[in-house]
């Protein structure tokens, strides 16, 4: 005997399987479109080509489509996401600013997506709570633009897991780190609760490609394109711990001259040397920064861990930053080991699987 499956932990579930989000249009036999959004949507045989997808028997267009002789399968585009949501909602009309192009027989089919499938409907066959359509298809056409994806009660973006291309060639390992960071950010940011910014080595030192916020920031420095100091900024010593010297030494150099010519400057070679040491120990860097925000002295926690690639070398920092006096700033925190956890995660993603990183 089986056990009671509770419906929002089996919803739970299933959400768990990532899908493409398609959107299935028809014409019912007064000419009317109908449309709505499904990720039920699969491949059956390819000879003879088959497809399904099925539809709530409660679902307003089920009539148009239990009835229809034909059906288009419409995988929308990153960029589509609006028109998921339009198709999924319960206005009335739905096409309505959407562009469309006629298909066999007259049937919508959404311009901008990633690909479409015109179909004929083949078979219908009853699913419990819902009703499972095959169509055989009759036509298609695949635009190149990246498919929109959909798990665990959100939409996501889909990016290539391996590092490299469909052709064969390499990506760079900094390229794909970007891809693949930048299409993490606003999850880590939710996880963290904190600004994260993501930051790449570039030919004038640690450089911020992007900021993502969980609510509007207090400091208007928090933005995309900043060189970073090396060893006034948690980002910066980060690098310092796991770049190799002969990248870093002259940048180092340089700014502790400069320091030098300030009496109040804390920053010596030895207290440097102190901080990476404390970093490759910790494996990210803290640190304490005070800033004029609206003429008001604010103290800014901030906490940054690298993020290594297959080969065990660092490729990007992610760095949390917070008004110290809305987090806690110890080094057992929630929000450094949150940030741990996040860079560990992206680092698995970019193949690292060393326990040691390559430094030198």
């Amino acid at each position: 005997m089986g056990i009671a499956i509770d419906k929002k932990v089996l919803r739970d579930v299933l959400g768990t399987f990532v899908t493409g989000v398609t959107v299935m249009t028809t014409l019912d036999a007064q000419g009317r479109t109908h449309g709505c959004t499904a990720n039920s949507f699969s491949s059956v045989s390819l000879e003879p080509p088959l497809v399904l997808w099925s539809q709530a028997l409660n679902a307003r267009s089920y009539a148009a489509f239990s009835e229809c002789q034909r059906f288009v399968v419409n995988i929308l585009s990153e960029e589509q996401r609006w028109v998921s949501q339009r198709f999924a909602s319960a206005i009335e009309n739905k096409f309505d600013g959407v562009e469309c192009a006629p298909g066999i027989e007259g049937l919508p089919v959404i311009q901008g997506v990633s690909a479409y499938l015109e179909c004929r409907k083949v078979a219908n066959y009853p699913g419990g709570d819902h009703s499972i359509f095959i169509g055989e298809v009759e036509n298609l056409h695949r635009s190149g633009h990246r498919p929109l994806a959909f798990g665990g009660g959100r939409y996501m973006l889909a990016f290539p897991h391996e590092l490299s291309a469909s052709d064969g060639s390499d990506y760079g390992p900094q390229t794909e780190a970007l891809r693949v960071g930048n299409a993490a950010l606003p999850e880590i940011c939710s996880q963290i609760k904190v600004s994260v910014g993501l930051s790449v080595w570039g030919n004038r030192g640690p450089t911020t490609v992007r900021y993502e916020h969980p609510v509007a920031h207090v400091w208007d420095e928090l933005k995309a394109g900043r060189v970073l100091s090396l060893v006034q900024s948690a980002t910066g010593l980060v690098f310092l711990a796991y770049m190799p010297r002969v990248s870093t030494s002259a940048m180092v150099e340089e700014e502790l001259l400069a320091a030098a010519s300030n009496e109040s400057s804390v920053h010596s070679a030895e207290n440097v040397e102190r901080q990476i040491e404390e970093v490759r120990q910790r494996g990210m860097a803290r640190l304490l920064i005070h800033r004029k925000v609206q003429g008001k002295d604010v103290e800014f926690a901030g906490f940054s861990a690298p993020v290594f690639d297959r080969a065990g070398a660092m490729v990007l920092s992610l760095t949390a930053i917070s008004p110290a006096s809305t987090i806690d700033t110890d080094w057992s925190g929630p929000v450094p080991a949150s940030l741990a956890n996040e860079a560990a995660k992206l680092s698995r993603r970019l193949g690292y699987a060393v326990s040691t990183p390559t430094r030198q």
